[in-house]
Parts: C-alpha cells; sequence; structure tokens
C-alpha cells in the first residue's frame, strides 16, 4: 500500500514480509475514524494517515456499526487476499453488471497493470423512460393517471422485458454470486425490484456481502463498472483532525446552553473527515498533455513509458479528454507503433491503430474532398455569374423596351397635339 502520491490500490502488497509488518502494525496501532455519516473510514499506522471507503469493510448501516480494530482486521483481510467482487449498476433502462477477479497488481510486459481481471460481465438496456417527461412509465401509472399510447404500451412492455433480463441474467449467475466475496449494488428506487424482488430473488437485501456503491455513478456500462471497482480499491492519503487538548477545556468560558452541551458531548470522540465528491487522485503527465491539446508532449510521454490507461478522478483515460483531432491521433500513432503491445488499448479508450499508409490514405481522400469541393465551389460561382449576366441582360432588354414605349407615345401625342396650316 504505497502513499507516495496520494493514491494507490488497496488490493495486495509488495512482499509476503511487507504484509507481516503491516499486520503488526495496523493490529496494535491503527486507529479508525468512523461515523454513520461518513462513507470512508480513515486509518492511522504510524506516521503515515490514509482512508479507504467503509464500504469495502462493513455492510450497510442496517448491520450496525462494528468495533474499529474489527474494520482494521477486515482491511487486512481485503488485502491477503480479496476473491470475486460482483459490481450490478441499474438506471433509466440501463444494466451493467461485471464479476471481477480481485487479487494483487501484476505486471503487463513492462508496466503495472490493473489488480483484476474481468470473469465475466452483462449489459443491455431497454426503452423504459418516457423521453421528455422524464420517469420511468410505472411511475407514472403509479400516479392514477392512466395514459393509453402507443409509446406508453412500449414502455410498460419494456420494463417487464428489463426485469425478466435482470433476474434470467442473475439466475444464470446464481453459482458465481453465491462464491463473491462482496457485491456492490447501486440501483435507486425502483430499480431495486429486479434485483430483489419477484417470487425467487437472486440476492437477499439482508445478505451481508451486499454493500451500496458508496459514491456517485454515471450511466450503467462495462466501462462505468469498471471505473466504480477502481474508485472502490483506491487509497487516499489523509489527515487526522486536531483534537481539543486538556487545558482547553480548562479555560474559562460563558455559560452553554443545554443544547449546546448535549451537541460538543455527542461530537466526542474521533473526528470524521467527511469523503469527497470524488476520490482525489491527481491527473497524469497524460491527462495534463491531451487537456492542453499538445500532441508532440503526448507523443514524448507515451514513449517515455507514460500509462495510457491511467484514470483521473473522473474515471476518464487521457484519451477521453483529448482536447482536439491531433492528440487522439498521437495516441494512435503510438498504438501503432512496436512498443505500444504492453497497453490495454481498450482500457485506454483508444479505438484503433494509425499506421503511416492509413494516415495517406486519409490524406489522400481529404486531398479528393477538397478539390471535389473546389470543383463544386466553382461551378457555383460560374452559374452564379451566368444568373447574374442573364439578370443584367433582361435589365437592359428591359429598360430599352421602356425607353422605345416612352418614345413612341411622345410621338404619337406630338402628332395630336400639332396646328394646321393656315
Amino acid at each position: 500500500m504505497q502513499h507516495d502520491d496520494g493514491v494507490s490500490s488497496i488490493s495486495g502488497s509488495d512482499s509476503d514480509s511487507d504484509e507481516d509488518a503491516d499486520t503488526s502494525r495496523l493490529g496494535s496501532q491503527a486507529a479508525a475514524s468512523t461515523s454513520q455519516r461518513s462513507a470512508e473510514v480513515i486509518f492511522a499506522s504510524g506516521d503515515q494517515v490514509f482512508k479507504v471507503w467503509r464500504a469495502l469493510l462493513h455492510p450497510d448501516q442496517r448491520h450496525g456499526e462494528p468495533d474499529r480494530a474489527l474494520l482494521a482486521d477486515r482491511l487486512l483481510e481485503v488485502r491477503r487476499g480479496s476473491g470475486h467482487w460482483v459490481v450490478l449498476l441499474s438506471r433509466g433502462g440501463h444494466f451493467a453488471a461485471t464479476i471481477f477477479n480481485v487479487s494483487a497488481p501484476r505486471r503487463s510486459g513492462n508496466h503495472e497493470a490493473p489488480p483484476y481481471e474481468v470473469v465475466v460481465h452483462k449489459t443491455f438496456h431497454r426503452y423504459v423512460v418516457r423521453a421528455k417527461a422524464g420517469g420511468r412509465q410505472s411511475a407514472k401509472d403509479a400516479t392514477g393517471k392512466s395514459i393509453k399510447s402507443a409509446g406508453s404500451a412500449l414502455r410498460r412492455h419494456n420494463e417487464v422485458a428489463l426485469e425478466r433480463d435482470i433476474q434470467d441474467t442473475l439466475q444464470s449467475w446464481k453459482d458465481k454470486l453465491k462464491a463473491a466475496a462482496l457485491i456492490f449494488v447501486h440501483a435507486p428506487s425502483s430499480n431495486a425490484a429486479a434485483l430483489f424482488g419477484g417470487e425467487h430473488p437472486a440476492m437477499d437485501r439482508g445478505d451481508a456481502r451486499v454493500r451500496s456503491v458508496p459514491f456517485t455513478t454515471r450511466r450503467p456500462t462495462f466501462t462505468e463498472t469498471k471505473r466504480v471497482l477502481t474508485t472502490l480499491l483506491s487509497v487516499q492519503a489523509a489527515e487526522l483532525p486536531p483534537t481539543p487538548s486538556a487545558g482547553a477545556s480548562a479555560t474559562p468560558s460563558k455559560a452553554k446552553a443545554p443544547k449546546e452541551i448535549a451537541r460538543k458531548e455527542k461530537s466526542a470522540g474521533p473526528a470524521v473527515v467527511e469523503p469527497p465528491v470524488a476520490p482525489a487522485i491527481p491527473d497524469s503527465g497524460l491527462h495534463v498533455a491531451a487537456k492542453a491539446g499538445d500532441a508532440a508532449k503526448v507523443t514524448q510521454l507515451l514513449e517515455g513509458g507514460e500509462d495510457p490507461t491511467a484514470l483521473d478522478a473522473r474515471g476518464r483515460p487521457p484519451y477521453a479528454v483529448a482536447a482536439d483531432k491531433d492528440v487522439r491521433d498521437a495516441f494512435r500513432r503510438y498504438m501503432a507503433g512496436s512498443d505500444a503491445q504492453d497497453w490495454d488499448w481498450a482500457a485506454a479508450g483508444v479505438p484503433s491503430a494509425l499506421t503511416p499508409e492509413m494516415e495517406a490514405q486519409q490524406a489522400a481522400r481529404q486531398a479528393e474532398k477538397k478539390a471535389k469541393l473546389r470543383e463544386r465551389e466553382k461551378e457555383r460561382k460560374k452559374r452564379a455569374s451566368e444568373r447574374k449576366s442573364r439578370a443584367a441582360e433582361e435589365s437592359r432588354a428591359a429598360a430599352e423596351a421602356e425607353v422605345s414605349s416612352a418614345t413612341a407615345e411622345a410621338a404619337a401625342l406630338a402628332a395630336r397635339c400639332r396646328l394646321p396650316d393656315l
């Protein structure tokens, strides 16, 4: 468990001897700061202070508050061998489920790979949310206002089909779910019915292995389940809040109201650091260069061994935050090189390699496209010039015709007004 840059993985250790030393320190010296309002637990071991997600160590609040020493023991158990973890996400007609084999970090080529392997995953989507009004059709029907339309009928059908698909998937994974060490679920409100409802539910709400995802998630996808697991495994550096000294309490002060005294007594004990909105994961050099649109720097960092699969605080790889096409092409060019085989480019989000032949073909297509655009522009200008010439000719002819008509009328009028000769 490393703390050099403030964040590391909770899974695994550098060696058996390191793990034994950590066990001794945490078993005798660790202090945990917990609260029913906090989603994180703070540990202190020697001069190191760090925090992990509470859901890794203890079930939801309905299972009671554990002893702090027990939390430290459970942290060590997670580090020794985590087994299979399950991430289930269901919201807005989208469902994503992945079973991971969580283990110690492993090497991929010359680089460290994520501390997990995907055992099996499943995603699907059904149209169940009302497009403009929002909300599921069943929620609207529950208000007593029954809508009879083709769209509402389709949404009702899809809700039933979605619940059936989810339950069929979980039933097919029944043995894997029974063997899982931890199950993390995000299924707000009515979405949970497909997971825990029905005559033969695939999971039990009272199962101590079932934990709520303790932070905000995005649309359920396979990529999002991996981001959730990576965030859960993160370890963040922390600081213990200062505790009031004994001398401070002896300082004379004004009499306090009973409510204030009760509030201070209730808050006594270890202070709690509330969890941030997202893990404090600093941007890598690749993230900074990609956001800045510096394609040359991106190429330099990749050639220097920078990890293109590293995630930022929002779970995005550097390619996903690229400022423009030049930066994205820098990633794709490096992917086509001989050193690119060491990386998981699917996890990096890079769609395909960009070889010199492909760039030549793209340049040729672009040149051909520009030539066609120039030809069309030339033809457009020619037609516009012809229309302008015709309009000028027609205007000139009309003016001449009008002058001729006026001259003839003047001559006729003069002839009528001419006096007879005497």
